[in-house]
């Protein structure tokens, strides 16, 4: 391991410790007690929503003439997902290899990954201002309309960025000319591929964003299962909106190895601005830290199994291992 992944998780765990330490390690256990009951509902929305994230990963593929097995999609999903997990860099990591582990590597089966990709960030955006508006409402007694007009312009400009069919970014590139960096031109081109799949496949686009909100609805039912492990009453702004903050800090902790705490930290701070008890986001993040590291062993488990089936293929039936002492 490098010294550099080595000196940030040490600051991950100083992180987390001093968090602990202000709360009181009695209490932490005390709700670690009581949110057990509600890992093996998370599990369960977590599978659910894999499989979700899976019929619209195979409705891209399909587009392109592209015939996936389920479970090798999904095996594909965790394992990228285990790895960006573990490495902090999240996506770069995790899209590249999510495309080296399809049977099919072929141009059209990559279009197919980061078009899938696209809808389903684009799904997490909407869902994430949606939260905002009922956490500013909830927050502010209803009493703040200003603070909702100021959202119209966001909710306005993503509904054109998404269904307007000409491309956005190539007047951009042509705007900054030579000085265009190169992942914005990479980026243009992506834009490219799926302003075409939706021109083609409009009704397939609607899906997969369906789709993508009902992850994004899984993802709260994580929330309520763990309020109700803790028998704290919930209110759907309170649940949107602290869904909203868990994806603001994943985002900003993604840089560091498995966020280490910066989840625990973050959702804390989430927790006291909504009224709760710090101990209570702390608790949200652990629960949801054991399904991640239920994912990420399923994940691994899969890439071991298919690496060692591969070796096995490339063997033969009935040939021996060459002595490597030979």
């Amino acid at each position: 391991m490098k010294k550099q992944n080595v000196v940030i998780i040490v600051i991950g765990l100083a992180l987390f410790s001093f968090v602990a330490a202000k709360m009181g390690w009695r209490d932490i256990v005390q709700q670690l007690r009581a949110v057990v009951t509600a890992v093996p509902i998370l599990l369960a929305l977590s599978a659910l929503r894999m499989a979700l994230q899976t019929a619209a990963w195979s409705i891209a593929l399909r587009t392109h003439g592209i015939a996936a097995n389920t479970t090798n999609l999904i095996g594909a999903r965790l394992a990228s997902k285990g790895m960006g997990y573990l490495s902090g860099l999240g996506p770069v990591v995790a899209e590249p290899m999510r495309i080296s582990l399809l049977e099919d590597r072929s141009r059209e089966a990559t279009a197919a990954t980061l078009i899938d990709t696209s809808v389903y960030w684009v799904s997490s955006w909407f869902f994430m201002i949606f939260g905002t508006v009922c956490a500013v409402q909830f927050m502010s007694g209803g009493k703040r309309l200003w603070s909702l007009i100021t959202l119209v312009p966001l909710v306005i400009g993503a509904a054109f960025l998404m269904f307007r069919r000409k491309p956005a970014l190539p007047g951009l590139v042509r705007v900054l000319g030579i000085h265009c960096p190169a992942w914005l031109r990479e980026g243009e081109k992506v834009e490219a591929a799926i302003r075409d799949f939706q021109s083609r496949h409009p009704a397939c686009i609607r899906r997969m964003f369906g789709l993508g909100i009902a992850c994004q609805i899984l993802m709260s039912a994580e929330l309520i299962a763990i309020f109700l492990a803790l028998r704290i009453p919930c209110h759907p702004g309170t649940i949107l909106g602290l869904e909203t903050a868990s994806h603001v800090v994943e985002t900003a902790g993604g840089w560091l190895p498995a966020r280490v705490g910066a989840d625990e930290s973050g959702m804390a701070a989430a927790s006291l601005t909504f009224g709760l008890s710090s101990l209570t986001g702390l608790a949200i993040a652990l629960a949801r830290r054991v399904r991640d590291l239920a994912e990420t062993v399923a994940g691994l488990g899969w890439l071991a199994w298919r690496s060692r089936s591969a070796r096995q293929r490339v063997k033969g039936p009935g040939q021996l291992v060459p002595n490597a002492c030979a």
